[in-house]
């Protein structure tokens, strides 16, 4: 017997739905994180991030945000030399 009284979320196929999606969005954010390293050092720089973060960040397991890691480092990096 199905219970319908469950949330959206926590049914089976609809968990799965949520994580592939979230996975898929990675994927897509980690590409335009992956990019950036075809930017120069100057522009980098201004942005705020090296390229060593940018390959550290690029090689998170997808279910983790690249460019949320990304900005973290950067961020914690930063906040170190103050």
């Amino acid at each position: 017997m199905t219970n319908h009284n469950l949330p959206p979320a926590a049914h089976p196929i609809a968990d799965l739905a949520r994580r592939l999606g979230e996975r898929r969005r990675n994927a897509r954010i980690r590409r335009g994180v992956t990019r950036l390293m075809d930017l120069d050092d100057a522009i980098l720089h201004d942005i705020g991030v090296t390229r060593g973060e940018i390959g550290v960040a690029s090689r998170l397991p997808l279910g983790c945000n690249a460019a949320r890691e990304l900005r973290r480092m950067s961020q914690r990096r930063r906040s170190a030399h103050m």
